[in-house]
């Protein structure tokens, strides 16, 4: 169906992101574009957080699969992490934008 037929939209489209916390697991359903950590902070996923700007890095999670269906790192990410945790595919859920199905689990330090 073509984005211009009636009823349907590119923006409507759900993705399924999936975050591990500790022994917990959370799945919710996101629209293309969205925010990973406000998505899933404004549907009581409590994944750690303190700035939303990518300064503290405290919301950061480990992408566990999906990483081709996210935004490319941002300068937060680059100049905030360093080059190991970017290497073990740890990300700022502040600064992650969602284009398709993820898995992702909170950063060890910062499970519950």
């Amino acid at each position: 169906m073509a984005a211009d037929d009636e009823g349907w939209s590119g923006e409507d489209c759900m993705h399924r992101v999936v975050v591990h916390i500790g022994p917990k697991s959370y799945s919710l359903e996101v629209p293309t574009g969205a925010n990973l950590l406000l998505h899933a902070v404004s549907h009581s996923v409590p994944i750690p957080f303190h700035c939303t700007t990518g300064r503290c890095t405290t919301c950061r999670v480990r992408i566990i699969s999906g990483n081709e269906h996210l935004n490319d790192f941002t300068d937060q990410e680059l100049y905030r992490l360093p080059g190991e945790a970017l290497d073990r595919g740890e990300r700022l859920a502040c600064q992650i934008y969602v284009y398709g199905d993820i898995t992702v689990e909170v950063a060890d330090e910062h499970a519950g």
